[in-house]
């Protein structure tokens, strides 16, 4: 009778391999206990600060993570830190738009904030202005930092301030106006401020020339920038900075010019 030949090898290499698994998750055990009983030395923040933007500095993070001194990091151990909490903490500041809280080996805490951009200021007669940014999210304004950003005034600012703006089908006309002249290496320095009336129609004041701009509401925006732009680049070399007060163009196919 002959019996059934045992494949060794292969037996041979499971139980090789099954022992490797048992080594490789001792080490994981191992390494992640050595993580959790390490102490806290020392908290490293940074800002980004790309747009040169200080709203918070590293000292605001540092008190937000712990409550103003009343808890502690330093000599804290690992497992009794709370990264998810910690971030929760940091992203109540009004400005700051994304938190990464992680440990490493040395065990420190790194902190990664990045700020909200300020895109517009928004002058609102009667109570404080408002910031919006450049993913439209209304931000309060800064007792430590002003930003340089266009500004809007206007009776129209206090209802523009009410909500974020990006997914707002009102307010988004008005997020596409500004990112038109924002977006525009030649428009941004010449347009820095506009006003907005009652009816939601935009009156651009141009920082040379005497005359204002008639923009009317943000609609047909592409024909009307291309308007302005005949205006600076055709008739302003013709005729001069100061030769109009008043340059209309939210009529279709005209741009009126008045002295």
């Amino acid at each position: 009778m002959n019996l059934p030949k045992l494949k060794l090898p292969r037996f041979k290499g499971y139980v090789i391999a099954f022992f490797w698994i048992a080594i490789i998750a001792s080490l994981m055990a191992f390494v992640d206990k050595r993580q959790k009983d390490k102490v806290c030395q020392k908290v490293n923040v940074k800002i980004d600060n790309e747009y040169d933007n200080y709203f918070i500095e590293s000292e605001d993070v540092q008190n937000l993570m712990t409550k103003n001194q009343r808890e502690n990091l330093i000599n804290n151990i690992h497992e009794f830190i709370n990264l998810k909490e910690l971030e929760k903490r940091i992203k109540a500041h009004g400005f700051v738009e994304k938190v990464v809280v992680s440990k490493d080996l040395k065990g420190n805490v790194d902190v990664y904030v990045v700020q909200y951009q300020p895109l517009v200021r928004l002058g609102i007669a009667g109570v404080e202005d408002k910031y919006v940014s450049s993913n439209g999210k209304i931000l309060p304004i800064s007792d430590r930092f002003t930003a340089r950003t266009m500004v809007l005034t206007g009776a129209y600012t206090s209802l523009l301030a009410q909500r974020d703006w990006k997914k707002d089908s009102l307010r988004s006309k008005y997020f596409e106006f500004v990112n038109k002249i924002t977006s525009n290496e030649y428009l941004a320095p010449l347009l820095p401020q506009a006003d907005i009336n009652w009816k939601g129609e935009i009156i651009i004041y141009p920082q040379v020339g005497k005359q204002t701009i008639d923009f009317g509401k943000p609609v047909d925006l592409d024909v009307k920038f291309a308007k302005i732009l005949a205006f600076y680049k055709k008739i302003v070399p013709a005729k001069g900075w100061n030769a109009y007060k008043k340059v209309t163009i939210k009529y279709k196919n005209q741009i009126i010019c008045e002295e």
